[in-house]
């Protein structure tokens, strides 16, 4: 048997079982020394080799990377994000339309995908060329037919720009602006960047029910883009704030949260002990925070 073949089918069978249940404090490489099977596949990872497919939650199949750090955290712990997937657990329901920016392998648009089905939409936004693939080979491999696909970032305007990649390692830190993480470069790619209010206009699409947001930095100007997607859905989002990349591309934490707050959006973090959402405590400087803003006063978990 063929190496390659092997490692592919060790990694399908020794795979972590998806979990679907809040995990206070997670952050990347959470849980992932925990016990003898997880300190087993952390060990193991860097012998495979080859790409291969494992059942993730809801009986979805995902696609997993060699070398790269989500799918090492799905290998080898069954989560990634976990609390975030337990918001859209409890928010998602049939008929929604959840728009994924910043969709990177596809993970959050797959799961919404099946929560919004039968009448529901999913719009994925993904502008690295590479990442795109993924994301489109995910989708396929699913046979979602209610995921629509586009590679394009989003801003406030129209146009192109350039986007930092960085390696597959490190697929989510590619960027607009420069890397906060001292991120090696791969590569440099002219994508296009587009305004969501005129992707959902151009789109059809007559109702907006939650996005998320993960830009690296790009959050202002993309906000700024969907001033009449907020103003007529009041959509909930799920945004990474991080002052690091945004100090890149000329904005801050303050002044993101001033935009939405303007607009009536209230502001929930993660709490490190239940790992259920709280009201988000006052920060000068936030360093790759997911906050959930909400507009309205019923917190719908």
């Amino acid at each position: 048997m063929a190496r390659g073949s092997l490692s592919r089918r060790l990694g399908e069978r020794i795979a972590a079982a998806p979990v679907l249940k809040p995990y206070p404090g997670w952050v990347l490489g959470s849980g992932e020394r925990r016990g003898i099977a997880a300190r087993m596949r952390r060990l193991l990872w860097p012998y495979l080799r080859e790409a291969f497919e494992v059942e993730w939650l809801e009986g979805l199949r995902l696609r997993l990377l060699p070398g790269n750090e989500t799918s090492r955290a799905i290998f080898v712990t069954g989560r990634y994000e976990p609390n975030e997937f337990c918001v859209l657990d409890r928010v998602l329901q049939p008929g929604m339309t959840f728009v994924d920016a910043g969709a990177n392998m596809g993970l959050y648009s797959l799961f919404a995908a099946g929560r919004v089905m039968p009448h529901g939409r999913v719009l994925a936004l993904e502008p690295s060329r590479r990442e795109f693939e993924i994301l489109v080979g995910n989708v396929e491999a699913n046979q979602l037919q209610n995921v629509r696909t586009l590679p394009v970032a989003l801003s406030d305007r129209r146009g192109t720009a350039e986007l930092l990649v960085a390696p597959l390692a490190n697929a989510g830190h590619n960027t607009l602006g420069s890397f906060g993480y001292g991120t090696a470069l791969e590569r440099r790619e002219a994508v296009p960047v587009e305004r969501l209010d005129d992707i959902i206009r151009d789109e059809g699409i007559e109702r907006v029910d939650m996005i998320k947001m993960d830009v690296e930095g790009a959050e202002m100007l993309a906000l700024r883009g969907a001033a009449e997607v907020l103003r007529q859905f009041h959509p909930m989002l799920l945004l990474e704030v991080s002052d690091r990349t945004l100090r890149h591309q000329g904005s801050s934490s303050g002044e993101v949260l001033a935009l939405l707050g303007s607009s009536g959006y209230r502001f929930y973090g993660f709490d490190p002990g239940s790992g259920l959402p709280r009201p988000l405590p006052a920060n000068p400087d936030f360093d790759s925070v997911n906050v959930v803003a909400l507009a309205g006063d019923a917190a719908p978990w």
